[in-house]
Order: C-alpha cells, then sequence, then structure tokens
C-alpha cells in the first residue's frame, strides 16, 4: 500500500518526537544507530502507536491502541553524500517474535513525502511489559541483495512503566 502526503510533513515532525521520546523513555532499545549495508543506510524504530496523535493515526491509516506498536523503516543510498537519498524497498519474511517465540509477519505500508522522504509502517500487538525481537529483511531499491538485521526492544501498554 502506497500514501503519499504532500503538505509539512506530520510523518518527519512525528520521526523526530518519537526518537526523542523513546532516547528518554525508552532506555531498552538495544541498537539505535543506522544500519549500513554497502551504500545503503537503513533506520529503524519502533515505538507504541498511542504515541500518534488519533488525526495523524487516521490521516495514515493506521492501527491505534494501548497494545498495538509500530515498526518505522526508512532506506537512504548514501553512495553520493552523508545524507544520501531515500529510497523505495521490498520487504520479504519480517516479523516479530515475542519470548515465547509466538512470530507475526510484519505488513509495511510505504508513506512517501515527496522525494525527499520514503517510510515504512507496519503495526504489531504487545502485551504489558513485553520484549519484542523484530527480524527485519529488505531489499533496497538498486541492490541486488537483501539485508537483514534484527533488534529488540521492550513495550509497555499505554506507555505506562
Amino acid at each position: 500500500m502506497k500514501i503519499r502526503f504532500s503538505q509539512i510533513s506530520l510523518f518527519a515532525l512525528l520521526w523526530v518526537f518519537v526518537s526523542g521520546v523513546m532516547a528518554a523513555q525508552e532506555g531498552r532499545i538495544l541498537d539505535r544507530a543506522p544500519k549500513q549495508f554497502g551504500d545503503f543506510e537503513v533506520s529503524f524504530s519502533a515505538f507504541p502507536s498511542t504515541f500518534l496523535t488519533p488525526d495523524i493515526a487516521k490521516a495514515f491509516k493506521l492501527n491505534r491502541g494501548p497494545r498495538t506498536g509500530l515498526v518505522n523503516i526508512a532506506v537512504r543510498n548514501v553512495k553520493r553524500s552523508e545524507t544520501g537519498k531515500a529510497v523505495t524497498a521490498v520487504f520479504d519474511g519480517s516479523k516479530s517474535i515475542n519470548l515465547l517465540g509466538q512470530q507475526a509477519g510484519l505488513d509495511f505500508k510505504e508513506i512517501k513525502e515527496g522525494d525527499n522522504a520514503i517510510y515504512y509502517l507496519a503495526d504489531f500487538r504487545f502485551s504489558h511489559e513485553e520484549m519484542i525481537r523484530f527480524d527485519i529483511s529488505l531489499k533496497p531499491e538498486g541492490s541486488n541483495r537483501t539485508h537483514s538485521f534484527q533488534f529488540r526492544q521492550q513495550f509497555y501498554e499505554d506507555g505506562k512503566q
């Protein structure tokens, strides 16, 4: 699913907000640095969907609830510059896994904001104080390889700790 948003970037503002909030409130993120795969840089985050306002969730057709989280992925080709160029990606086999080994596939939605930003969002379910592992597998536009990485994060219902 592709979504285009041409007004001022509410989602870019959300990315900055969530990154700051997660750094301040959620010290349980085990790896925050973007992943490097040759010419490609992959930024990622995961957060409770209640960090979104109901209006933003509705505008982007995202599930929002006290036990629903969102994974956010952005891919840039940094071959020619430090800031790079946003590129599309194809996701295959990405999933969330809880400590009991229960798996759920991640169905990413593409959100484009002009030519400057492309985000991929997938929702997932969690229980209070649950540690979730994310296995991400993606093939960036212009790459002949699929790249994979993992990260873990603990989640709290409605942001309660």
